[in-house]
């Protein structure tokens, strides 16, 4: 009798034990905290919604392994460009990544991680057209450009030139393709997958733009995100991950 006691005791305690661990499993999964990140998923390869209507591109495969090293629930919002940077002040989301390139201007509003990229500003143009071939033949020209990019900035240095600035880039390029516009200025792998995906458009390095960092900005006085932000991207870069990912986009 006593051991038949024991045992059904033993058999008792490993139920209460086995209902505790499935009954707490959801709670500590709906427990884990939240990244929420903007991004403006309109600059094609970096961030844009795909065909089936989900995030994609470089920068949302990355946000989604630092999501994961940090152990964090990743939730994306999508936010037009000209409101992003006021959008993080604003405490709208944790962090933005959006191709965004690390510039005194935008470090007086935001901090920014380690950069994850680097890239260099270039000029498309259409392809029948051979009046421009470099930065000085666009003086007197009709430029378009994403408003407020580093593209934007570039273009409106050149002493001459009549801007167009839109919402996002594809409108910029659309007004090059429709011939409003005599040429576009933008980040160069952005370029690379405007001429890949759209007929009549080409390309034209600039040689000695400078180099570009992008950084993943941060509320300012948030300094342990940023720390977080910053130590998944050293682990990313460690494992290889990250060097993985910028190769799969440039050799695209």
């Amino acid at each position: 009798m006593k051991r038949s006691y024991l045992y059904l005791i033993i058999v008792l305690l490993v139920v209460v034990a086995l209902v505790i661990v499935f009954t707490n499993k959801p709670q500590q999964e709906a427990a884990r905290p939240v990244l929420r990140v903007g991004t403006d998923a309109a600059y094609e390869p970096f961030e844009y919604i795909d065909e089936d209507g989900n995030f994609a591109g470089f920068d949302i495969e990355l946000i989604t392994m630092i999501a994961e090293e940090m152990g964090r629930e990743l939730e994306l919002q999508n936010v037009q460009w000209d409101g992003i940077i006021p959008g993080l002040m604003n405490g709208n989301y944790d962090c933005l990544i959006s191709a965004m390139t690390i510039t005194e201007e935008r470090m007086k509003q935001i901090n920014f991680s380690d950069p994850y990229f680097t890239i260099k500003q270039a000029i498309v143009v259409r392809e029948d057209d051979y009046s421009i071939t470099g930065p000085a033949d666009l003086a007197g020209k009709t430029i378009a450009v994403q408003n407020g990019t580093t593209g934007d900035l570039y273009a409106s240095q050149i002493e001459g030139v009549r801007m167009k600035r839109f919402d996002t880039n594809p409108q910029a390029i659309q007004e090059l393709l429709n011939k409003n516009a005599d040429a576009a200025v933008m980040d160069d792998l952005v370029a690379y997958q405007a001429i890949a995906k759209m007929k009549g458009l080409r390309m034209i390095e600039i040689a000695d733009a400078e180099v570009e960092n992008y950084g993943i900005g941060v509320k300012k006085g948030n300094d342990e995100l940023l720390a977080e932000i910053n130590k998944a991207l050293a682990t990313l870069r460690e494992n290889g991950k990250l060097d993985a990912l910028i190769e799969k986009y440039r050799s695209m």
